[in-house]
C-alpha cells in the first residue's frame, strides 16, 4: 500500500513537471561580444539622455539690454546759436553747415533745440529747420528759457552811404556801397540790413557797417533799410535810398 502511494506521488509530480516544461519560454541565445558592447552603449547613451532631460533646468531667454544713442544735432545750413529760441537773440556762435553738435534739450513749442556749443562750455539755442536731430533725440528734456524782460531796441540811424561803380557791360554796372549806422540805445544784440526789401546781412550789435558790392541796372533807384533787434524783438526799419544808381 505505501509503495502506491509512493509510485501516485511520483507520477503526479512528473506530470506537473511536464506541464512546466511545456510552457516554460525558450532560452534566448547568448549576445556575442560585439553585440553586448554595441547594446551596453546604447543603453548607456539612453540613460544619459533621460538623466539630462530629467536635470536640465529650463531657462529663460537674456532680456536685451537697451542701447543708448547719444543725441547728436546735423546743421543743414551755416546758422547762428543763440541765448534764445528765436533769431533776435544774441548770437553765441557761428555754426557751419555740416557740422554735428551735441543735443541736451529742446523747446518744442518754439521749434528749438538746445545744444553744447562746439569747444566751449556754453549751451545756445539752434531753430529746428537749420539742423537735423540723430539717436536718441526723444527722450530729451523740454526746455523753457526764462522769459525777456527788454524791450524792443531803438531803431538805429544811417550816418554815412558812400558809393561807387565799376563799368560792366553797357548796361549792367557793378556797384559798392559802404553803409554805416548807429545804435542810439545800445540795446540790440544785432542788426539786419535790406536792399530793395530783401536782407543781405544780419551783423552782431558790435558791428555798425557793411560793405555791399552787386550789379545793378544803370539809373536804378536804389533803396537800403536796416534794423536792430533784441530779446523783446525787432525795431521799426530805417530807409534811405540812392538815386539814379550808376547813371
Amino acid at each position: 500500500m505505501k509503495s502506491r502511494s509512493t509510485f501516485l506521488i511520483l507520477a503526479s509530480a512528473l506530470i506537473l513537471f511536464s506541464s512546466a516544461c511545456g510552457t516554460t519560454a525558450k532560452t534566448p541565445e547568448p549576445l556575442t561580444v560585439n553585440e553586448a558592447a554595441s547594446t551596453l552603449v546604447a543603453l548607456t547613451d539612453q540613460a544619459a539622455t533621460q538623466s539630462a532631460h530629467l536635470s536640465r533646468p529650463t531657462l529663460s531667454p537674456p532680456t536685451p539690454t537697451p542701447t543708448f544713442v547719444e543725441p547728436l544735432l546735423y546743421i543743414n545750413d551755416n546758422t547762428q546759436c543763440r541765448t534764445g529760441t528765436s533769431s533776435n537773440f544774441q548770437a553765441v556762435v557761428a555754426l557751419s553747415a555740416g557740422m554735428t553738435v551735441q543735443l541736451i534739450g529742446k523747446d518744442t513749442s518754439q521749434s528749438a533745440w538746445l545744444i553744447k556749443a562746439p569747444n566751449s562750455t556754453s549751451i545756445c539755442w539752434v531753430l529746428a529747420g537749420d539742423g537735423s536731430p540723430s539717436g536718441d533725440y526723444g527722450s530729451l528734456p523740454e526746455v523753457t528759457p526764462q522769459p525777456s524782460t527788454q524791450k524792443p531796441p531803438g531803431t538805429p540811424a544811417f550816418v554815412g552811404w558812400p558809393w561807387f561803380c565799376t563799368y560792366s557791360n553797357g548796361v549792367m554796372y557793378k556797384a559798392t556801397v559802404n553803409l554805416s549806422w548807429i545804435d542810439p540805445a545800445y540795446d540790440a544784440n544785432g542788426f539786419r540790413v535790406y536792399r530793395q526789401g530783401a536782407q543781405i546781412a544780419d551783423l552782431p550789435a558790435t558791428k555798425t557797417s557793411v560793405i555791399d558790392t552787386f550789379e545793378v541796372v544803370i539809373g536804378t533807384n536804389l533803396s537800403y533799410s536796416i534794423a536792430a533787434y533784441n530779446d523783446a524783438g525787432m525795431s521799426p526799419q530805417r530807409t534811405m535810398t540812392i538815386q539814379s544808381m550808376c547813371k
